[in-house]
């Protein structure tokens, strides 16, 4: 996948790879909730994407994700953890 066929979408910013590391040099991963802007086919599609970008040799470090939902309501929050969750058996 390229970024170009998604850049709308990756221009929302509702999700991230930081660039930080964690203990065991996992990526960190952020997503920023905010209930009046989520769309969970646009959040998936750019959870494709930033998982994609990785080298191999990172991903079997995993991810460190971090679901900032201050900002939305807990159902959006729910249904993030459940999208990432079934993210995690694929991968």
């Amino acid at each position: 996948m390229e970024a170009n066929s998604i850049l709308p979408i990756l221009k929302k910013k509702l999700a991230f790879l930081s660039g930080g590391k964690d203990r065991r040099s996992g990526l960190i991963l952020t997503i920023p909730l905010n209930s009046d802007q989520t769309s969970m086919e646009e959040l998936s599609a750019t959870l494709d994407y930033l998982l994609s970008i990785p080298s191999e040799k990172c991903k079997t470090r995993g991810f460190t994700v971090i679901v900032d939902g201050r900002r939305s309501q807990w159902n959006i929050v729910k249904t993030v953890v459940l999208m990432l969750a079934d993210l995690c058996v694929g991968f």
